[in-house]
């Protein structure tokens, strides 16, 4: 098997190299021959005057030194203007051909986002590290540490399914690899075997008839090859302090023929998993969105407020749960989940033998072994993450008594996207519990929670006495941004609405040299700012309640975005009706409308279990306070209804018809 990976990788690779090369990094590729040759020139007269030998010599080179200065700021000026022009064009065609991907990255070079040069790193006392070969020896020790957990004090005993999910065991099939080729993204870096993704998509009938004889071995041997067990660690600044190492997530770069074999047991067992999942978990899965998470979170606040009735949510974090979770648990859950053993074994030892370099200052460091956690990187990743966090809630709320009420028959416990989980309960005893089920039953699996970061929300309760875990209390908190739509105690969307256009506001100054650029059209303009701006502006708008006040004051920021677009400075005017009409926008009430019910039609279409569809007509017991109640999102739809004349049973007939 070895042996058959290693001609691949050196047909593949001496291809690549001998028709691509290898690519050259410059900071500022826009920077001409011409003008290379006028810094040389400057150069060479900055050394003349430091050479020069009498007052008169000096006086000249000083001269001559001006004068190849200003030529090459001229030259600079020159190379700067052809170049933005040249990303103009590139960026019109990728518009006009729906190239979103080019038009992206274009837009991204044109507002001058470059990435920060590495930074230097502090020890674990705090001391900065300047020497870069014990900046390695840093990064090395942090990660180590990190993907190295300590063993779980009392591993649960998990029995395996006594029948296995119908997945296919035999060899994959040319069929199966040809699929998985073309689902593999291009565009992305290359693993340790420096083999492309676009490499392997130049011919999928060769690829294909290379990897088919390698995966028939893997699958006789049930071993991967060894470099498919390297990882080159690459680091992402997160937020805080960047001189810190736990302020950086690592992401592993893999080898993509490695991703093609992922992808393979990926397609084969994911839909069959998929079907014994929960339904409260929405994170990697198909027709699943935060969206429908924070509108379900949204409407029980919401109508918890309006019914006068006690709520209680935690939002558990977890401390570095990808890097955490223990190995031999993993193997035992898929097991239970009825993945047949032949896989378990191939991907039980697709781990063994685990091994990582961190990427700094452009050099690879000594390799460390990786025991503990799923790969972030692998495609396999986030399915085997699923299964446990699955398995800790299915355990933790399996008495079905601690949630609050949701059908006649059923509690709802809980609301999960990936490892983001809130907890939901009715009363302070109920949550107590809860979250010491759950920590407990994840400590089983080797993940732990952060308590510094888990918060607890509550409404309409008068017990003022904290939830604590571990002696330690968690805090109670007035608002909390949930998938990056903030929840907060008064129900509503005000503090969200506020957030989103304080959010859309930096993004629309950062490309600021977009907006002033005489090369680019209005109409890319515009259409640079519906993907890159108002994308960030109207992020979870179909969970809103939308106020005469918040449709205002979205409305308000859009059209001083436009009109900076247009050009249009006071004291010149133009009437909204005709701004929208140049730029071809719609009002934003109608705007977010539209996409609160093309969202709300989704949800229709979905089986009538699911959480989200169920939201939409949910109320919980309890009683009205006096007066007018404010406005919800239940509301609003009941209000839209109304107007459209029509009703629920309606709406999903008219929803199962997509061109109805």
């Amino acid at each position: 098997m070895e042996d058959n990976w290693k001609g691949i990788k050196e047909a593949l690779t001496s291809t690549c190299q001998e028709v691509l090369g290898l690519k050259k990094h410059h900071h500022k590729e826009w920077i001409s021959i011409e003008t290379l040759d006028k810094i040389k020139e400057r150069k060479n007269k900055k050394a003349a005057i430091n050479n020069s030998r009498t007052r008169a010599e000096k006086v000249q080179a000083q001269a001559e030194y001006i004068e190849a200065n200003k030529q090459v700021k001229r030259s600079i000026r020159a190379d700067k203007k052809k170049y933005v022009e040249e990303l103009a064009t590139t960026a019109e065609k990728a518009a006009r051909e729906g190239n979103m991907k080019q038009l992206y990255d274009t837009t991204k070079k044109l507002a001058g986002k470059y990435s920060k040069p590495e930074r230097p790193v502090k020890d674990k006392e705090g001391k900065p590290i300047t020497e870069i070969q014990q900046q390695r020896n840093r990064w090395v020790e942090y990660f180590e540490e990190l993907l190295n957990r300590p063993a779980p004090m009392n591993p649960p005993d998990i029995e395996a399914a006594h029948i296995d999910l119908p997945i296919d065991v035999n060899p994959p099939t040319t069929e199966e690899i040809r699929m998985a080729v073309r689902q593999i993204k291009n565009g992305k870096a290359a693993g340790p075997d420096n083999i492309p993704a676009e490499a392997l998509k130049s011919d999928i009938e060769a690829t294909t008839s290379m990897l088919y004889l390698l995966f028939k071995k893997i699958w006789e041997e049930e071993q991967v090859p060894m470099d498919w067990k390297e990882g080159h660690l690459v680091k992402i600044p997160k937020k805080g302090d960047l001189s810190k190492c736990e302020n950086y997530r690592g992401i592993t770069l893999l080898s993509i023929p490695g991703k093609v074999f992922n992808r393979v047991l990926l397609n084969r067992m994911k839909d069959a998993v998929d079907a014994q999942l929960r339904d409260q978990q929405a994170g990697f899965r198909k027709d699943r969105s935060c969206t429908d998470q924070i509108a379900t979170l949204r409407i029980i606040v919401e109508q918890s407020v309006e019914w006068n009735s006690s709520l209680y949510i935690n939002f558990i974090d977890y401390e570095k749960a990808f890097d955490s979770v223990d190995r031999r648990t993993l193997w035992k859950l898929l097991r239970h989940y009825g993945v047949p053993e032949k896989i378990v074994n191939i991907i039980r030892n697709s781990y063994d033998g685990l091994q990582c370099k961190v990427v700094h200052g452009g050099q690879l460091t000594d390799a460390f072994q990786v025991r503990t956690g799923v790969r972030q990187g692998c495609l396999l990743s986030p399915f085997l993450f699923l299964l446990v966090v699955d398995w800790i809630m299915k355990t933790s709320t399996s008495e079905g008594k601690h949630g609050i009420q949701w059908t006649a028959q059923n509690q709802l416990d809980d609301l999960d996207f990936a490892d983001d989980l809130a907890l939901l309960s009715r009363t302070h005893e109920q949550m107590q519990m809860k979250t010491a089920s759950v920590a407990a039953v994840s400590a089983s699996v080797g993940l732990s929670i952060h308590k510094g970061k888990t918060k607890v929300l509550k409404f309409n309760t008068q017990n003022s006495n904290p939830i604590t875990l571990d002696g330690e209390t968690l805090e109670d908190v007035e608002s909390f941004t949930y998938l990056g739509s903030i929840i907060d105690e008064q129900g509503g969307s005000d503090a969200d609405v506020k957030a989103r256009i304080g959010k859309a506001r930096v993004a629309f100054l950062q490309l600021k040299n977009i907006w002033n650029s005489k090369q680019l059209s209005t109409n890319i303009k515009v259409r640079i700012f519906n993907t890159n701006v108002k994308a960030v502006l109207l992020y979870g708008a179909e969970t809103w309640r939308t106020t005469t006040t918040t449709i205002k004051k979205v409305q308000v920021f859009i059209n001083s975005c436009l009109r900076k677009i247009l050009n249009i400075h006071w004291p010149d005017t133009i009437s909204n009706s005709l701004l929208w009409e140049r730029t071809n926008q719609l009002p934003a009430e109608e705007e977010i409308r539209k996409r609160r019910w093309k969202w709300i039609g989704h949800t229709l279409r979905k089986s009538s279990n699911c959480i989200t569809r169920q939201a939409l007509t949910w109320n919980p017991e309890g009683k009205r306070k006096r007066g007018r109640p404010k406005n919800t999102l239940h509301w609003e739809i009941e209000a839209d209804m109304k107007r459209m004349n029509n009703n629920w049973k309606e709406l999903e007939r008219i929803a199962q018809d997509r061109v109805g």
